[in-house]
């Protein structure tokens, strides 16, 4: 298994456990959208990954399935935060956000990424993800994610691996 392999499965069981616990104590006084949750996180203490030349990225919104998925990637290698990642997906997400930040802080800061979301069915897209780290060795992730709409915003409600899904 390759190192990237097993940071993926230690994201994905990290950001299932760290949702449960983290959207399970909202309340009234904490942030009731992504963009204040984003907003009240600690800015990263590093310049954020410049883009891939010809791959440009968002930092995406809950507006749409494929909005969410760039606003998670996007608080996954930009943003460096595992509070940012949380905050998009759902309680019943699947068990990996415990060691969400442990994964973020083993992916080496300046990685960049150039993504691609397919619609596959309503609320389920398939994204090929390409990761290209300082050292310049890279690597594919192909992913199946979930999405629900929960009081008119978009959530992350699965992601599993997908290889193949070309």
């Amino acid at each position: 298994m390759t190192a990237l392999a097993i940071a993926v499965l230690v994201l994905l069981v990290g950001v299932v456990v760290g949702a449960a616990s983290v959207i399970g104590r909202v309340t009234d006084d904490e942030p009731s959208n992504i963009s204040e949750i984003v907003n009240s996180v600690a800015t990263p203490s590093t310049t954020p990954s410049p883009e891939p030349v010809g791959c440009p990225v968002s930092a995406g919104d809950q507006n749409s399935g494929e909005g969410v998925i760039a606003a998670f990637e996007h608080a996954y290698y930009t943003l460096r935060s595992a509070d940012a990642a949380i905050a998009l997906l759902t309680p019943g997400a699947a068990p990996f956000a415990a060691d969400m930040q442990s994964a973020i802080n083993a992916t080496p800061e300046g990685t960049t990424y150039c993504m691609t979301v397919t619609g596959v069915s309503a609320g389920t897209y398939a994204m090929e993800l390409d990761e290209s780290r300082p050292s310049g060795k890279g690597a594919s992730l192909y992913q199946r994610i979930t999405t629900a709409v929960i009081d008119g915003r978009h959530f992350i409600t699965s992601i599993t691996d997908a290889e193949g899904i070309r």
